[in-house]
């Protein structure tokens, strides 16, 4: 492999080329492309193989590119190819999962890889707010892309069921995430005549991340998961919002349902035993959730989420270790 240091001019406008990128602004454009280089295959050459990982993701610039998966026969079968304008990869930001298949240049093939000589991770620590703005639009962007791939495949095959997977679950909990519920909410809704969401966001996790460690953060989220998931009836949906906030879809129930089910939910949070993970008796878990009901008074599931995160945050403004529900729900 060759690697090509001189050909920075053009990496924006071949990056607004390819519709992974193409709603992305021209700063965000810049800022990628400062990160990205050029790198040269020749014919034949593997570019990553089957069972490594590394955070980076590709547009083709010039050539083609295969993309094989060896089987339990150790053959190797051509499953997807990439050509001019394209990406591959880009699922690699975002897990730490060795690659299923391997990369191979069909004839001389020219790649923009990105991140080109720095880690993914270190970029997000110099460039939080930029890179998660990015990461938000990808996603969206990755999601569309499923959508697409699933109305021209007639029969859910096991790679696309993997890539699912990884885009819809949160590594740490386990739970949906945020990309599943914000594209899976608006179908429910349309689907049922009526649905609850609760929002719930303990009140001093703050405290534990900032006073026993992020280790003990990320056990204490792991516990609230549990939390969730114990609360999940048949047909509900458990998700890591964002950060320490969760949410429960609760399809065909009436706001005095989920008023019912926020009150077991926080029951659930207050009986969280977090001595087994700060090791002190000096601190016990609250929280606060808001509800919210579609039809009324949410319009649609965009509102139902607004309103059910602003009853949340009125909650923990009047004190915490409450429920607010939305007026006529």
């Amino acid at each position: 492999m060759r690697k090509n240091v001189s050909g920075s001019a053009g990496k924006t406008g071949l990056l607004k080329r390819a519709s992974l990128f193409s709603q992305l602004s021209p700063d965000e454009l810049a800022l990628i492309a400062r990160y990205s280089g050029y790198r040269k295959f020749e014919p034949g050459q593997v570019i990553f193989p089957q069972g490594t990982h590394r955070e980076e993701l590709y547009l083709v610039k010039e050539g083609s590119v295969s993309i094989r998966r060896r089987g339990e026969d150790e053959a190797e079968q051509e499953i997807a190819r990439f050509v001019d304008g394209e990406v591959f990869g880009e699922m690699d930001l975002l897990d730490t999962v060795p690659r299923s298949a391997s990369a191979v240049a069909d004839g001389a093939a020219t790649l923009l890889v990105f991140p080109d000589g720095i880690e993914f991770a270190r970029l997000l620590e110099k460039h939080p707010d930029t890179f998660a703005r990015v990461l938000r639009k990808l996603l969206g962007e990755i999601a569309r892309r499923i959508r697409a791939i699933d109305r021209l495949i007639s029969e859910k095959t096991p790679w696309i069921e993997d890539l699912k997977r990884q885009l819809h679950r949160d590594r740490l909990t386990g739970l949906f995430n945020r990309a599943f519920l914000e594209e899976e909410l608006p179908r429910i809704v349309a689907a049922q005549p009526r649905t609850s969401l609760l929002v719930m966001k303990p009140d001093n996790f703050k405290s534990i991340n900032d006073t026993f460690g992020h280790e003990a953060g990320d056990k204490t989220l792991m516990l609230l998961a549990e939390a969730v998931k114990s609360r999940l009836a048949e047909g509900d949906i458990g998700a890591r919002y964002r950060g320490d906030e969760y949410c429960i879809v609760l399809p065909g129930r009436s706001g005095r349902e989920a008023t019912a089910a926020a009150d077991a939910l926080r029951a659930a949070m207050r009986a969280i035993d977090v001595k087994q993970v700060t090791g002190s008796d000096s601190i016990s878990l609250t929280g606060s959730v808001g509800v919210s009901t579609h039809p009324a008074p949410a319009a649609d599931a965009r509102a139902l989420v607004t309103r059910a995160f602003e009853r949340m945050w009125e909650a923990r403004n009047a004190g915490g270790d409450r429920i607010l529900v939305e007026d006529g729900a």
